[in-house]
């Protein structure tokens, strides 16, 4: 899922991000079915930095805006002229050196939670050759795609946030995918969340995923 990025602490330029967003977005262009975000990632000096409460301030001489940072850190940069012109401050709510910004594509949501599996393996092919294309060929060399996974929060207390997210077919009852406790990414730098996995060699090859319980992100699992 992870997108090749400068790994600088913190972004104080808004055109260097301005231009990397731009550098991504190239990628998702022609492959409708993911999407490219910026992502906060706690440094290595601070791997327990908590994404709770991150914000993100973009502040130029005209420019006075807030950026949504999501539950992933996940941040939908806006593509502003006179915030490019002027050269503005991106700015985080943390001490500098915390966090640093990279990047990253995942498989687009779905408001109504229903995934057809056919196009499920559709885009994990986008995603995989998107990533081939920006910066990781050599890194995927002999990987194949072999599944999705559905991320969603480490609660602490399990027995309140049980996650409803089934495989249907025209044959057989529903079934739950099978929830892990895990880092679902190829590093462990965003910690552990937990994650449903659809792996294609365990599931029949037609039929759809009813996500109930809406996922924060949709990534990819490759061997």
């Amino acid at each position: 899922m992870e997108i090749a990025a400068l790994r600088n602490a913190e972004w104080g330029s808004y055109r260097h991000a301005y231009k990397a967003y731009n550098f991504f977005a190239t990628y998702t262009s022609d492959r409708p079915l993911i999407q490219a975000h910026m992502q906060l990632r706690p440094s290595a000096n601070a791997r327990d930095a908590s994404l709770a409460g991150l914000r993100l301030q973009l502040s130029g001489e005209k420019t006075r805006l807030d950026i949504a940072v999501d539950a992933m850190g996940r941040v939908s940069l806006p593509m502003l002229k006179q915030a490019y012109d002027e050269d503005a401050v991106l700015r985080l709510n943390r001490p500098q050196g915390q966090f640093y910004f990279s990047g990253r594509y995942s498989i687009k949501e779905r408001e109504d939670g229903i995934y057809d599996v056919a196009e499920l393996r559709s885009a994990c092919e986008q995603l995989i050759s998107a990533q081939r294309e920006s910066g990781y060929r050599i890194r995927l060399i002999g990987k194949k795609c072999a599944g999705i996974k559905f991320i969603y929060a480490l609660n602490d207390n399990k027995n309140d946030s049980k996650i409803a997210i089934s495989f249907r077919d025209a044959v057989q009852l529903p079934r739950d995918l099978p929830v892990s406790e895990t880092t679902p990414f190829e590093d462990d730098s965003m910690g552990k969340y937990r994650v449903a996995l659809y792996k294609f060699s365990d599931w029949p090859a037609t039929g759809k995923i009813i996500a109930t319980s809406k996922p924060l992100a949709i990534g990819t699992l490759y061997d």
